[in-house]
C-alpha cells in the first residue's frame, strides 16, 4: 500500500452525539493506522443524518469544490448504506469508505490467530451482504484496498449465495474454537487458577503493562488496535501467588454492531475473568470519553460484576489525579517496576479473598508450596509445642484451602 494516501473526513453532528470533535480526531488516528493521512475534516450540524446522501448535497458540493484532485479517500464518520455511498461518490468523485471499513481494515492487519482472521472475514462479509441488494456497491471499487483487505477481491466478486455459505462455514469454525475455549476455562477452574484480564480503551498501554507484569515480549506499538488476538501469560505476585494474565483487544467509541457481534468471543475473553484491570491512559485528552466507552461495553458484555481495579497508565507523562470513578485506582507507567505493579494487583485481590489459617505438621510440609502458589501467604510461624507450621493468608473463595490441604487430619484449617 502506498504511503502517500490522502483522505478527508465528513461527519454529521446530531443532538445525540456526545463529542463530535473527539470522534473525528479518533477517526483521523484510525485512518492513519490504516495508511491514510487525513488532510481535511468537515462537520455538518443536522437534526438527523440524511438517508439519501448522509449530509446535504449542497454540503457535499462545497467539499468537492475544495478538493478537485489529489484525494484518494473520503471517510464517513458513521456506517453508511450502499445508496449513500453511491450518492457521495457521484458528487465527490473519489472512493468513499466509512468508519466500519477503516476499523475492519486495521483488524485485518492485526489479526494473526486463526480465530482473529475468521472473525475479521466474518465481519467484512456481514458488512457486505446488505450492500449486495440490487446494484449494491460497485464491487470493482470495493473489492480491493482499505476496508476489504481481509476477504480479498476474489471472495467479494462471488454472489450473495456463496457469501452466505461462507458466513455459515466461518460461524461453524468459530463455534469449534469457542467450545475449545470453554473446555480450557473448565480445566482452569478445575485446576484452581485465577484469571486476571487487562481491558481498556485502544492504545491505553495495556500491552506495555502486560509485558512488565508477565515478563513477556508481546507487541508494543503506539497504534490503535495493536493487540487484536488475546495473549495469556502466567504472573507471579511478590507474595508468590500465581495467576494468569490476559491482554485483550482495545475498546473504541461507536464500535460498529457488526464488530461487537463478530468479535464477541474475543472480547468475552475478559468476561470469564476473576479480576479485571481497567487500564486508562492518564495522558489522554478525552479521558472521560474513554472511561465511559469501556464501561458501556463492559455492561453490554455482562462484566460489571467482576471485581475491577483501575490502573491509570502513562502517569509519567501526566501525573494528574483523577476522580472519575469510585473504583480502586493506582497510578503506574512503563517505568514502574514489575514488583510494584504486581504488588498493586496482589493487594487488590486480597480484598476479595477470604482469610485463612492452617497448621501443617512436619509430615505435611510438602503442602507449603501449593499453598504459596495458590494463595497469598501473609505470614508463617512455628508452634513451639507441636512443631507445626502455622500459616496465615488469603485464598480465593470456593473451598480452595480444603482442596489443597485435604482433610482436617493435617492439622487445622479454617477460613473467615
Amino acid at each position: 500500500m502506498s504511503e502517500n494516501l490522502k483522505g478527508i473526513i465528513i461527519a454529521v453532528n446530531t443532538f445525540d452525539v456526545k463529542d463530535i470533535h473527539s470522534e473525528v480526531e479518533e477517526l483521523k488516528s484510525l485512518a492513519l493506522s490504516s495508511g491514510i493521512e487525513v488532510v481535511g475534516s468537515y462537520i455538518q450540524n443536522r437534526n438527523r443524518i440524511d438517508p439519501k446522501s448522509y449530509v446535504g448535497i449542497g454540503f457535499l458540493e462545497s467539499v468537492a469544490a475544495e478538493h478537485d484532485e489529489g484525494i484518494d479517500y473520503c471517510i464517513i464518520n458513521n456506517e453508511i448504506t450502499a445508496s449513500q455511498n453511491r450518492r457521495i461518490e457521484s458528487v465527490l468523485d473519489m472512493k468513499v469508505i466509512d468508519r466500519t471499513q477503516v476499523i475492519l481494515d486495521i483488524f485485518s492487519l492485526r489479526a494473526h490467530s486463526k480465530a482473529g482472521q475468521l472473525q475479521v472475514e466474518l465481519a467484512q462479509l456481514e458488512y457486505l451482504v446488505p450492500r449486495l441488494k440490487g446494484q449494491g456497491i460497485n464491487l470493482s471499487r470495493l473489492g480491493a484496498g482499505i476496508g476489504t483487505r481481509g476477504p480479498g477481491e476474489t471472495k467479494l466478486e462471488t454472489d450473495r449465495r456463496h457469501i452466505n455459505t461462507r458466513i455459515k462455514e466461518i460461524k461453524n469454525q468459530l463455534k469449534t474454537i469457542i467450545n475449545h475455549r470453554e473446555r480450557y476455562r473448565a480445566k482452569r477452574q478445575k485446576n484452581q487458577v485465577v484469571k486476571v484480564s487487562l481491558i481498556g480503551y485502544t492504545n491505553a498501554g495495556k500491552s506495555t503493562l502486560f509485558n512488565i507484569m508477565a515478563d513477556s515480549d508481546a507487541l508494543e506499538q503506539d497504534k490503535l488496535f495493536a493487540t487484536l488476538d488475546p495473549k495469556t501469560r502466567q504472573v507471579t505476585t511478590p507474595g508468590g501467588f500465581e495467576c494468569i494474565l490476559t491482554d485483550t483487544v482495545g475498546f473504541i467509541q461507536n464500535l460498529p454492531t457488526t464488530l461487537v457481534e463478530s468479535f464477541k468471543s474475543t472480547l468475552e475473553e475478559a468476561g470469564d475473568s476473576d479480576f479485571i484491570i481497567h487500564v486508562i491512559d492518564n495522558n489522554a485528552e478525552n479521558i472521560m470519553t474513554h472511561y465511559d466507552t469501556v464501561k458501556t461495553l463492559m455492561k453490554e458484555l455482562d462484566m460489571t460484576d467482576i471485581p475491577q481495579i483501575i490502573f491509570f497508565n502513562k502517569s509519567d507523562l501526566n501525573d494528574r489525579e483523577n476522580l472519575i470513578t469510585d473504583e480502586p485506582a493506582v497510578y503506574v507507567s512503563k517505568n514502574t517496576p514489575q514488583q510494584e505493579i504486581n504488588q498493586h494487583l496482589e493487594d487488590f485481590m486480597k480484598k476479595h479473598f477470604e482469610k485463612y489459617e492452617v497448621e501443617l505438621s512436619a509430615g505435611d510440609s510438602h503442602l507449603y508450596y501449593p499453598l504459596k502458589s495458590a494463595t497469598i501467604i501473609e505470614g508463617t510461624s512455628t508452634d513451639e509445642e507441636t512443631g507445626h507450621l502455622k500459616i496465615e493468608g488469603y485464598s480465593p473463595e470456593g473451598g480452595w484451602i480444603e482442596r489443597i490441604v485435604g482433610s482436617d487430619d493435617i492439622g487445622s484449617a479454617k477460613s473467615d
